[in-house]
């Protein structure tokens, strides 16, 4: 065989190979404010915020700290108020959490003329609810994806499941609630 082309589609076959991260986040420290929707287990739909603080251990692993807002309502609040004096028309809740954040793998597609580089995040973790209908653990696990802007930036898709205890009508029963966020995240320091 011709080195010429020996050396070619060695050149070619190496250019396939996985590359190393654009984007560094060993030991940065990640900011986030998200905003979504939480659809609760018992009550209706409500929007809901959020903000977190993750510090990155390794590019796959890192821990986060995150708390959410909402205010539940339901359609069926006044009638059961009036004939159990239980359920208030509206609900503030407060989740806090401590998770870890898993992510796999590192990705990019090409959109355009631009390439987006992307993480999967898989995030496990328990904290606690608080409002006046559940108080206590709760569990939570989830799935996210990370879209670099930059090196410092980042626009996020968060969704995850809340596992608790809520107690209604004298009765306590675990529910499952739906959390989906949009953020954004900013890195910190800003180089690597």
């Amino acid at each position: 065989m011709d080195e010429d082309l020996k050396a070619d589609l060695d050149a070619k076959r190496r250019k396939r190979f996985v590359k190393t991260r654009l984007y560094q986040k060993t030991n940065r420290h990640e900011l986030s404010l998200r905003g979504g929707y939480f659809v609760s287990d018992v009550f209706d739909g409500s929007p809901l915020v959020s903000a977190a603080y993750s510090y990155h251990l390794t590019e796959g692993l890192a821990v986060e700290a995150a708390g959410a807002f909402t205010r539940v309502t339901t359609g069926a609040a006044s009638e059961l108020e009036r004939l159990y004096d239980v359920v208030p028309g509206n609900t503030d809740t407060i989740l806090f959490s401590t998770n870890l954040v898993f992510s796999p793998i590192y990705a990019k597609f090409q959109f355009g003329a631009e390439v987006v580089r992307f993480d999967l995040q898989f995030t496990v973790g328990a904290g606690v609810v608080d409002s006046k209908i559940s108080s206590g653990i709760a569990g939570n696990a989830g799935l996210g994806f990370v879209f670099w802007g930059g090196r410092a930036f980042a626009l996020r898709f968060d969704f995850r499941n809340y596992v608790h205890q809520q107690e209604l009508l004298a009765e306590k029963d675990w529910v499952n609630d739906l959390v989906a966020t949009v953020g954004f995240s900013t890195f910190l320091p800003f180089s690597e």
